[in-house]
């Protein structure tokens, strides 16, 4: 527990001062450039990382999943044919990424209330995508405890992007320009991240697989690691929906206005977003160890991780509700007061997902993936139907209300799956 409280201390000041300077460059963006731009360069922003994340296999759960034994046991050779498949994946998927966005941006664009400006602006955002080839070291410093990078690595985008929303702030720029720094922070941070990952690995294994080896590994070496990818992969498509589907659903069915009012509410909520991505990362090694090694400790980790999350998501939805409308008018201003409401709703859904993202990773580390695939496919359909239904009905707050009603299912659900784990299988 003290080594994953350590790693998760690493990991949240960066992502601590990260939320802070997104706050601040978001807040500053809005107010310089009205609801209407905000929302354009939201959805521009938001459609690249959309078409990323759905073709994002994750491998870097499997190089954890199948890295973790190959290091405890020494068995470097092995590690070096596994993390040579995933490099393989990593560019693979992020050349085909590349080419998706830039052929659906001139279908979409429109769709979204862009004109032909804006339509090349998302074609040439779409590039950016070339950069995010790093999947497979993200793995390899989360298995070799590298967290303080990590840590360091969430603050270098939104310090590029604070920076030059500053000065394009000051310059009174057009939003094409603020485009431009988003671009530029997006692939800045996605490249440094590959960069260490990479010296990292020659670090701790040796140098890199030369090409031949990358042809020679397959998949199927390794029992089990095409269903896994397979499972985590819909697994973040489904993570996908709930936390940018959402703003491009709202572009859609409500205009860019609205949509940059849900982003600017979710970027507050991600106060307690961002650490659940963080539990799951950070305790996701050491649950695996604890279940592999039959450690009585893991009951114990999941538990306390939960109320403690649970508990901290409580508090924060409680200043949103006291707090969110005075806060929004004083940052932005009187016109995005609008979105407190929502960001009082989607505090508390986060809440449940800071609840769920122990149980997540202890769902994974005992072989039960696709049954938490299931739940938040389940929980996806929910919220879609609710989103479109609620907004319809009742406008922007329709989102919050889907928004919780689709994160209190998983989390519920696990509960009572690893109730039913625990009592038929001892640890």
């Amino acid at each position: 527990m003290r080594r994953i409280l350590g790693n998760f201390a690493y990991l949240l000041r960066g992502r601590g001062l990260a939320a802070v300077m997104l706050l601040a460059a978001t807040a500053l963006m809005a107010r310089a450039l009205g609801p209407a731009e905000f929302g354009m360069v939201v959805l521009i922003h938001t459609y690249a990382v959309m078409v990323r994340g759905l073709l994002n296999v994750k491998q870097f759960l499997a190089v954890v999943r199948w890295g973790v034994p190959a290091v405890d046991a020494g068995d470097l050779p092995t590690l070096r044919r596994l993390v040579s498949i995933c490099w393989r994946v990593d560019w693979l998927s992020c050349i085909f990424a590349t080419c998706v966005a830039l052929a659906l941006a001139p279908l979409l664009g429109p769709s979204m209330g862009m004109d032909q400006q804006q339509v090349i602006m998302l074609s040439a955002y779409s590039l950016v995508l070339l950069a995010t080839g790093n999947r497979t070291a993200i793995g390899i410093l989360r298995l070799f405890d590298r967290f303080d990078v990590l840590g360091w690595n969430e603050t270098i985008g939104p310090a590029i992007r604070l920076v030059g929303v500053l000065v394009a702030w000051w310059q009174q720029s057009p939003m094409v320009v603020y485009v431009g720094i988003y671009a530029l922070a997006f692939a800045v941070e996605e490249l440094y991240l590959g960069w260490f990952g990479r010296r990292e690995y020659r670090r701790q294994v040796g140098s890199l697989p030369v090409q031949d080896s990358l042809g020679k590994a397959r998949m199927k070496e390794f029992s089990g690691l095409r269903h896994f990818l397979w499972i985590t992969y819909w697994q973040s498509n489904v993570d996908l929906i709930p936390k940018h589907g959402s703003i491009l659903l709202a572009g859609f069915l409500m205009g860019p206005a609205e949509a940059g009012l849900l982003r600017l509410a979710r970027q507050f909520s991600t106060l307690l977003a961002k650490p659940a991505g963080l539990i799951r990362q950070v305790i996701f090694p050491d649950l695996t160890r604890s279940w592999n090694r039959g450690n009585s400790d893991f009951k114990l980790i999941v538990s306390r991780t939960a109320l403690l999350a649970g508990g901290l998501g409580l508090f924060f939805v409680l200043a949103g509700h006291f707090f969110g409308e005075y806060l929004l008018r004083s940052l932005i201003g009187e016109e995005f007061v609008a979105a407190a409401p929502v960001l009082t709703l989607l505090l508390l859904a986060s809440t449940f997902d800071l609840t769920a993202a122990s149980l997540r990773s202890a769902a994974y580390a005992i072989g039960h993936a696709g049954k938490v695939l299931r739940l938040y496919a389940l929980s996806a359909v929910v919220y879609v139907a609710l989103f479109i239904l609620c907004t319809t009905e009742m406008g922007l707050i329709g989102s919050g209300i889907a928004a919780c009603a689709a994160a209190a299912l998983p989390a519920i659900a696990m509960i009572d799956l690893l109730r039913k784990k625990a009592h038929s299988s001892p640890v």
